[in-house]
């Protein structure tokens, strides 16, 4: 898949920043690792999402048929990339978002003018209901993880990474659908075959590593998080378990005030404000120190739209 990745990274990365790696000394001393940070918060939307959609749209201008209109199912940051490219590219969104979206998301949305459902108790439900409204009216969905194309613009992080550091040991992703960490890991594996691709979540939310430890895809677990961005539980069938069970080393775990306590830490040390999500990757460095000491190690910040 890297060669897919490094195709759809030729057509799209004149739209994309260049997220810098960044370090911090004191991090590193409280981690026990060689730190680095790799800022999606600094993408143009604010968040990795961008990558994958880009990657769609350029699969979609490839078809016979001019498209028009899209849908997409998001609770703020796939939406406010999706809202991005179209409005670019002459065409009109149609948002989902699940009843219990963060009124700030939602309100980032509606000032961007765009039509806007609130259906579904959670993203998952939403994604569904999203999925049969394109399907029955004929119009493509910009899918968040389940689609190799938003996958493969995802994995152009990968590309990034190695042209930013030599050596890597660990990346730390921050896992919700498994599009991200799909497709990091899609890229760094078929170069480096040694690096240790880690997903964390949310003990909250979950699904994917339980999915994994089962055997099978398991029911959204829907309690509460801080981690909103990556909560909702994952598409039945959906092509990431496949791909997080063949090239995902291992999950960690993470408590509530794990994840606000690196939040904070981030805030005080490189002086940023990221969202909770962005923060599970260096919450499951902390929690894995003494697995990751003196390696070098790499923390996914997926996005700041806190």
């Amino acid at each position: 898949m890297k060669a897919e990745i490094e195709k759809v990274y030729g057509e799209i990365h004149s739209q994309l920043n260049r997220t810098p790696l960044l370090g911090n000394q004191s991090l590193e001393v409280l981690a026990g690792c060689k730190l680095r940070f790799k800022m999606e918060n600094e993408q143009i939307t604010g968040s990795f999402k961008l990558r994958g959609v880009l990657s769609k749209f350029r699969e979609l201008k490839t078809g016979l048929d001019p498209v028009e209109q899209v849908v997409a199912a998001s609770t703020g940051n796939h939406a406010l990339a999706v809202c991005h490219v179209a409005r670019a590219s002459g065409v009109t969104p149609l948002i989902f978002v699940p009843e219990n979206v963060s009124r700030s998301k939602l309100a980032q949305l509606q000032n961007l003018g765009v039509e806007i459902r609130q259906q579904g108790l959670q993203c998952g439900e939403t994604e569904q209901i999203a999925l049969d409204y394109a399907q029955a009216h004929g119009i493509p969905l910009i899918h968040p993880y389940n689609d190799l194309a938003v996958i493969a613009g995802q994995g152009t992080i990968g590309l990034e990474l190695m042209e930013q550091l030599k050596q890597i040991d660990q990346v730390f992703v921050p896992v919700g659908g498994g599009g991200l960490i799909s497709g990091i890991a899609s890229c760094l594996k078929e170069t480096l075959p040694g690096v240790n691709i880690i997903g964390v979540q949310p003990r909250n939310a979950c699904e994917m590593a339980e999915s994994i430890a089962r055997g099978r895809i398991v029911a959204p677990l829907d309690l509460d998080t801080v981690s909103d961005a990556t909560a909702g539980g994952l598409d039945p069938g959906t092509i990431t378990y496949d791909l997080c069970r063949d090239l995902v080393d291992g999950f960690v775990l993470v408590e509530e005030q794990d994840i606000i306590r690196a939040l904070k830490l981030i805030e005080d040390h490189l002086e940023i404000r990221i969202e909770p999500a962005a923060a599970l990757s260096l919450a499951g460095i902390l929690k894995e120190k003494e697995r990751v000491a003196g390696g070098s190690c790499v923390a996914i910040i997926s996005g700041g739209n806190i």
